[in-house]
């Protein structure tokens, strides 16, 4: 029996008109491909698929080609997929330019479009979401898409549910679940050293606990604390895996996953953290435990 999707997503293949009735977007389902030695983004030992969108102009007018700005991610815990280009795989167009790609009245531009994701994640679900950004910012319609990455029977029932602890005011544990909003943090372990700086990295993971997709839930706005010691000194955050959650719109009853890097200073050392995640400035959660080996 195939698993419906919640209401407000799409299976990948399947049509959708957008953008007040402007443009119908049209993602293929994936199709598994080996990389060639010109390929540029894919992470080493990972699987590589390609798709195409077909972004057809359902107005009377010529139309400046839509900038889907996709976010991709796999899996239950919604982890960031990559995207990669290559020979005959063009990736998404600049329309955000003084001369952008444009489209006739009726007429469809068709994008192709390179995903990869780990080794072991064939037959996980690919759940992509599209909001179109403007010179402005992102104000476009939100969509969400779902398909199965290929070279593996799909796992239709690949679905998080997590166990919310009771509300509490104490610190959660590593790996448990904040009820409201649905958050944990987990996965905090040693990354090496750096300029003689201790390197950790470790995941937040933020789930969508919508029926429908009428409201999409964005971690746009969380950010990160981490402390270590007994007088919780703040950690530093690495730039290049900055405190700032994925900004990508969450697809209802989905997850996404971000990876934060942070370091201690010169000599310091830590066999725990504590890790508080806020939202505008506003502590929402707070989670400790110790650095895995």
């Amino acid at each position: 029996m195939k698993r419906e999707l919640p209401e407000g997503m799409y299976k990948l293949g399947e049509g959708v008109t957008t953008e007040e009735g402007t443009w119908k977007l049209t993602p293929s389902a994936l199709t598994q491909v080996t990389p060639t030695a010109r390929a540029k983004g894919v992470p080493r030992g990972w699987r590589a698929a390609k798709m195409t969108w077909t972004l057809t102009n359902k107005t009377s007018e010529i139309q400046q080609l839509l900038d889907l700005s996709p976010t991709v991610r796999y899996g239950a815990m919604g982890r960031p997929a990559a995207e990669f280009t290559d020979v005959g795989i063009d990736g998404i167009p600049d329309a955000i330019s003084d001369d952008p790609p444009r489209v006739k009245p009726g007429g469809a531009y068709t994008l192709t479009v390179g995903v990869a994701v780990p080794a072991d994640a064939a037959g996980e679900p690919v759940t992509i979401t599209t909001r179109p950004s403007t010179m402005f910012g992102d104000t476009g319609d939100v969509e969400f898409f779902e398909g199965p990455f290929p070279g593996a029977a799909a796992r239709k029932d690949f679905v998080l549910h997590p166990r919310p602890v009771p509300d509490t005011r104490k610190a959660l544990a590593f790996g448990q679940w904040k009820a409201d909003p649905q958050m944990t943090v987990d996965h905090v372990r040693p990354e090496g050293t750096a300029d003689g700086r201790a390197m950790f990295s470790g995941e937040l993971t933020v789930r969508n606990a919508a029926e429908v997709a009428d409201l999409p839930y964005t971690p746009m706005k969380k950010s990160l604390r981490v402390y270590y010691g007994d007088e919780l000194n703040e950690a530093e955050l690495i730039p290049s895996g900055s405190g700032s959650a994925d900004t990508g719109f969450i697809a209802p009853q989905r997850a996404a996953t971000h990876t934060f890097h942070f370091s201690l200073p010169k000599g310091a050392k830590a066999e725990s953290v504590t890790v508080e995640v806020t939202d505008l400035g506003s502590a929402e959660a707070t989670f400790e435990g110790k650095i895995a080996d």
